[in-house]
């Protein structure tokens, strides 16, 4: 008897499933009001009051949690003092805001280049130009103090995991539940121990900043070539001038991308962290999405993007420099060094300037074109919504009437036990015993949790997302990966969609389509999309030159060379794509909760919102843990089990 293909019994899984669903649809479903709360979420809200009361007497608090909070914010007010915070009677920052811009162009001079010094420097001023400067320092401030803080602890992790099996063990889980974990997630129970405000935004930052350069720097050590070590340890190196003089220098060109990484992710986070009252331009976005004026946020949101930029491009730009093999000329160096002297007496000059004179130390209010383009966003808006409404009306109608509804009746309004039963077989015939095993604690921790019914119609979103954000992937990725034309004309604007924080495609996206389950879907697919389709276009372009030649000898056609030969020899990246664009999508669905996206990721604003609903709110960021583990244990195995003609 012939065995049956893996793909045809999952296909006769989903005809019993919706079959099933259909014959007990409405019923058992586990679906609750929003004001609603279970016993065990009751008891959350309990020990979150308790904690609040017990904040000064509790000797953890008193003797640990205080005490970090207090150096945290100390240390985030002192940096604040110098960029953004006036203090005293002072009506300015030490520096005023020619004093930062020219700081910043001098120490982006000295590691990287004059070009880049050049181009941050305009980059900075324009955001000045926006008439959002006091922001802009605001957000430049507590990214640095939080990348600075991370830095100091990130980087010596990072070594200690590269250089010992026993230390990456022990950071790893860490690492993998931080990179699951979608960023929302973090507020709500860190607010509980270090409040709100610039100090709590911080640890919260550092919380999603770290991870990235423990991990790169550990791979960095670890890729050491094994002869420059051999060679070192032959002439009488101990540990510590090995680490010192051949591990880390070999490895500075990767520890340079873990701290781009770690800066960028900063400040990513801390737009979000407005949610925790943290000041800068995160707030104009929040207030934007708050008051649906879309111009507002998208003049906020058009600051972000420049800020990014300039700390993108200047940490590549040192990265490019560190990586340069080719010694420069004694004119080279001479004419370096003049240039490190006149521009750091240039630099003193006018930070001492900006104290003196009132225009380079207060942005002049007449130089702000930030209202005209309020403006112009707001008309086009106007515009678009008005005439152009059968374009994103009739494609956001399509999606919902025969991707989200469907889905939903068959996820959320089937009785519990019949979706979670399938669920979990669905997860063994993909992936195996393992994951779906996980896949049944996961899921079933959303029962415990009483949030079932709301998992499911996140679920809901996510799948719809991922299945979008594959479609768009693997097409764009395909084009990029078999062209050189298209690969430059599209990686930059990859690179800008993987730069750009989350938080601001929400506020084009809300203009759009108003504040519905669609927009969260379609925010997720622009966020998740730009990783899904670098990872397809790597595994196109890395496909055997052999194999691409056989088939071309064999008189493959385009069309027959993409599906028989490309896309089957690029599964492990499409199935990577597939894997980080489920977290991906997750991620931003639940910040989707903030425009219409309901199920736990408006829980957990509204744990936010209202003291009454912390207990649903922390209920609801473990729920969304819960399904992003299972989504990733699923998908991962998966990945790993073989290809679709697998047999059973």
């Amino acid at each position: 008897m012939k065995s049956i293909k893996r793909p045809y019994l999952v296909a006769g899984l989903f005809v019993v499933w919706i079959a099933a669903g259909l014959a007990l649809n409405g019923r058992w479903t586990l679906a609750m009001d929003a004001s609603q709360q279970t016993p065990l979420q009751l008891k959350f809200g309990s020990i979150a009051n308790s904690i609040d009361a017990n904040r000064h007497s509790n000797p953890l608090f008193v003797y640990f949690f205080n005490p970090l909070r207090s150096g945290i914010d100390h240390f985030t007010n002192f940096i604040r003092a110098i960029i953004s915070l006036p203090s005293g009677h002072n009506v300015i920052p030490i520096l005023g805001w020619a004093g930062v811009v020219a700081l910043i162009g001098y120490v982006v001079f000295l590691t990287s280049n004059w070009k880049m010094a050049f181009i941050a420097i305009i980059l900075t001023s324009t955001c000045g130009a926006l008439g959002l400067w006091s922001d802009t320092a605001e957000s430049l401030s507590l990214t640095l103090a939080a990348v600075t803080l991370s830095l100091l602890i990130g980087l010596p992790v990072g070594i200690w995991a590269g250089i010992s099996d026993r230390g990456l063990q022990l950071v790893t889980p860490l690492l993998d539940f931080a990179q699951i974990m979608p960023t929302f997630v973090y507020l709500t129970p860190l607010t509980l121990v270090f409040l709100i405000g610039p100090a709590a935004a911080v640890i919260t930052t550092m919380i999603y900043a770290i991870p990235p350069v423990i991990r790169i720097t550990a791979h960095g050590i670890r890729h050491v070539p094994t002869n420059a070590l051999e060679a070192a340890v032959s002439q009488g190196s101990t540990k510590a001038q090995l680490l010192r003089k051949v591990q880390v220098p070999l490895a500075r060109e990767t520890i340079i991308v873990g701290v781009n990484q770690c800066v960028m992710a900063a400040f990513s986070m801390i737009t979000i962290a407005a949610f925790i009252d943290a000041p800068g331009l995160g707030g104009k976005i929040l207030l934007a999405l708050q008051t649906l004026n879309v111009g507002a946020g998208f003049v906020a949101g058009l600051a972000i993007v420049l800020l990014a930029i300039m700390l993108d491009r200047s940490a590549t730009a040192a990265g490019a420099k560190a990586k340069s093999f080719v010694p420069p000329t004694e004119q080279q160096i001479r004419i370096r060094r003049i240039g490190i002297v006149v521009g750091g007496v240039a630099t003193a000059v006018v930070m001492y300037l900006s104290r003196t004179v009132i225009d380079l130390a207060v942005f002049p209010s007449n130089i702000n074109i930030g209202k005209s383009i309020e403006n112009a966003t707001n008309s086009l808006l106007d515009f678009i919504t008005k005439h152009l409404y059968f374009l994103t009306d009739g494609f956001q109608n399509f999606i919902t009437v025969w991707a989200i509804n469907p889905l939903e009746k068959v996820l959320a309004e089937s009785p519990w036990f019949v979706t979670l039963t399938f669920i979990v077989l669905l997860a063994a015939f993909i992936g195996g015993t393992r994951p779906a095993i996980v896949a049944f604690i996961a899921f079933g921790a959303t029962i415990v949790l009483g949030l079932w019914n709301d998992s499911m119609l996140t679920l809901t979103q996510v799948l719809v997302a991922t299945g979008l954000t594959m479609i768009i992937g693997i097409a764009l990725g395909v084009w990029i990966g078999r062209s050189k034309t298209a690969d430059r004309f599209w990686r930059p604007i990859l690179d800008a969609g993987q730069t750009l924080p989350a938080f601001v495609f929400l506020v084009p996206l809300l203009g759009l389509f108003g504040g519905t389950r669609f927009t969260a879907i379609a925010a997720a697919v622009v966020y998740a999309a730009p990783i899904v389709v670098k990872l397809v276009a790597d595994g196109i372009r890395n496909v055997p030159v052999s194999m691409i030649e056989a088939a071309t000898s064999a008189g493959s056609t385009s069309r027959q060379m993409i599906t028989k030969v490309q896309i089957p020899a690029s599964r492990k990246s499409i199935a990577l794509g597939i894997n980080q664009g489920l977290i991906y999508v997750l991620a931003m669905v639940v910040v989707g909760g903030l425009v219409g996206g309901q199920a736990l990721g408006y829980d957990v604003v509204n744990g936010f919102a209202q003291l009454s609903l912390t207990g649903k709110g922390l209920a609801a960021g473990l729920a969304i843990v819960s399904v992003g583990i299972g989504l990733d244990r699923i998908s991962q195995f998966g990945a790993r089990r073989g290809t679709p003609e697998e047999r059973i």
